[in-house]
């Protein structure tokens, strides 16, 4: 079991700059923070340890590098037993075209965030899950026109954190 360590000030505003900055380099975090940079990066180290940071990504501009279309998919499933579910969520973990997968509450039971190189593609896919056998009643997908705000991290700074973390 990983160890959690206290999310004080200064172990938030690593979190923080982390997310808007994966690459900073670790004297840069320790200035930002006001540590030294031993200190920085033992406290790095224990976050990650910690399991409060889960990787570090880079984010590419897919337009700018291939052909692309990306759907957010609302899946709804014939049944709610829990072998249904987890057949399911095994099946989209091994897509990599699920870019992501979340189990929600509403008219739907899932949505994905889908990227594929054309509507053909991503017509094939749906083909290819009905065809699997995981119960799924329903596909409806809804096709991104444009990107007027993208993912640039969470709102650390206007999130309450949990006491005793």
């Amino acid at each position: 079991m990983k160890r959690l360590i206290k999310l004080d000030r200064i172990n938030r505003k690593i979190l923080t700059v982390l997310q808007s900055n994966a690459r900073i380099s670790n004297i840069e975090l320790a200035d930002k923070v006001g540590l030294s940079p031993s200190a920085c990066l033992q406290r790095t180290k224990a976050l990650e340890d910690a399991g409060y940071i889960l990787q570090y990504v880079m984010a590419v501009d897919l337009d700018k590098i291939c052909i692309n279309v990306m759907i957010y998919v609302e899946f709804t499933l014939e049944k709610h037993r829990m072998q249904d579910l987890e057949r399911f969520e095994r099946t989209v973990r091994t897509i990599p075209e699920l870019v992501d997968c979340l189990r929600v509450s509403g008219r739907f039971d899932y949505i994905s965030f889908v990227v594929c190189n054309s509507i053909a593609d991503f017509n094939k896919l749906c083909d290819d899950l009905l065809s699997r056998d995981l119960g799924i009643s329903s596909i409806r997908s809804n096709v991104v026109l444009d990107k007027p705000k993208w993912f640039g991290g969470y709102p650390l700074d206007d999130l309450e954190w949990k006491e005793g973390v």
